[in-house]
């Protein structure tokens, strides 16, 4: 009896231990958990990063996304400071980049012969999968479009696609008179100028209401599907600070995800900031002509397909706009290639983390709780030989009074 009570209490009387042992480890880890955090907020928040990004247009919905990435505090999460950079009338915003004026740009796919001709650029992200860029052209008394050698033509900087299209029907450049893109319609609308490059995303909605006989001539309806707007930057920036690249990207492509999901909060939003530019009507106007040519519903968004850009490049080596021998290496951003093993770290640091606490953890629980040597009364009754019972006859043996 005193035996089987024992062995009935031992797990009463040893609950206490564990407990107390549990109670110091957790106590330890908390501390030592507390104390990380401690130190790591101790610390002074680390300086943002200042990064200017050159816009090839004036402020519209057209750069929603990237509002939307300075709104939502995405590039302050990636430990950037981004400014927005308008371009400016006679002003190549491709040079301010090469210039170090911005560490980043939106061209398009102009940015194949600047390539060409030795500059380091390098696209990070095709935002726009098919281009806006278009000819407006005034229409002659006849009602036809008229353009022409001598006709004179106002192209913003780095529009090789138009060229392109314009050498595809016969009208090469060489043979037109340019002047200067000062990015309003009144040119045309007063007849300076007979043709000037535009958006079709923003120049239906302008002309709305205008008396003027004109045509948009789009390379897009000719067969020539041109990339639109994509990010890109230098070979520099991506060797002298390759993480900073990958995080600018990262959050643009973010803020474009959430301006498309809040078209209308985006409008609200440029409004407020750039009050001076379009109506409320015109930037939603934008924006709904925008979300085809992201193409989101069917292609990951900023996705550069390498076979398409080497398609385009063939069509500009068809005119002659680049040299046959001309390559895409390097052209083309590469996250997996660019990141390396670091593009890991976000997955791979809370599970070492994790790992560690549970190494350490099993460490103490070990380390803290004696060896426990049961005593002899403390064995379990199945252990404890039975004496055999001297009244019990033997197999086989038959009583006396039995016989």
């Amino acid at each position: 009896m005193m035996t089987m009570r024992r062995y009935l209490l031992l797990p009463l009387r040893r609950i206490p231990v564990f407990m107390a042992h549990w109670r110091l480890s957790l106590t330890f880890s908390l501390s030592l958990l507390l104390g990380l955090f401690a130190a790591a907020s101790s610390r002074a928040a680390p300086a943002l990063e200042t990064v200017t990004i050159q816009l090839k247009w004036l402020h519209q919905f057209q750069f929603a996304g990237y509002y939307a990435a300075q709104d939502q505090g995405y590039y302050r999460a990636a430990g950037l400071d981004v400014k927005l950079l308008e371009a400016r009338p006679g002003h190549d915003s491709l040079q301010a980049v090469m210039q170090g004026e911005a560490q980043y740009g939106i061209g398009n796919t102009a940015l194949l012969a600047a390539r060409a001709r030795g500059l380091p650029v390098v696209v990070l992200a095709s935002l726009y999968q098919h281009s806006a860029a278009a000819l407006l052209v005034r229409r002659d008394a006849g009602g036809k479009p008229h353009l022409g050698p001598n006709s004179r033509i106002m192209l913003a900087p780095n529009n090789e696609e138009l060229a392109l299209f314009l050498r595809k029907h016969g009208v090469p450049t060489e043979s037109l008179l340019p002047v200067a893109h000062n990015f309003s319609y009144d040119d045309l609308l007063d007849g300076r100028v007979d043709a000037m490059s535009i958006y079709t995303t923003e120049a239906p909605y302008i002309l709305e209401h205008s008396s003027l006989g004109y045509q948009i001539l789009s390379p897009r309806s000719q067969g020539d599907d041109f990339y639109g707007d994509v990010l890109y930057t230098t070979e520099s920036e991506l060797r002298d600070h390759p993480q900073r690249a990958a995080a600018l990207r990262a959050a643009t492509l973010r803020g474009w995800a959430y301006a498309m999901q809040h078209p209308d909060e985006l409008v609200d939003l440029i409004r407020a900031r750039y009050p001076q530019r379009h109506s409320r009507e015109h930037l939603l106007y934008e924006a709904q002509h925008i979300v085809p040519l992201l193409a989101q519903d069917s292609i990951e968004l900023g996705y550069s397909d390498p076979l398409r850009w080497q398609a385009i490049a063939s069509s500009y080596m068809a005119q002659g706009m680049l040299p046959e021998d001309f390559k895409l290496d390097g052209f083309l951003y590469q996250p997996e290639q660019q990141q390396g093993w670091r593009r890991h770290l976000p997955v791979l640091l809370p599970v070492l983390v994790l790992l560690l606490i549970a190494a350490l953890l099993w460490r103490l629980r070990h380390r803290l709780l004696p060896a426990h040597q049961p005593s002899h009364d403390e064995l379990p009754l199945n252990d404890t030989a039975t004496p055999p019972d001297s009244s019990s006859a033997a197999p086989g043996h038959r009583s006396h009074h039995n016989q």
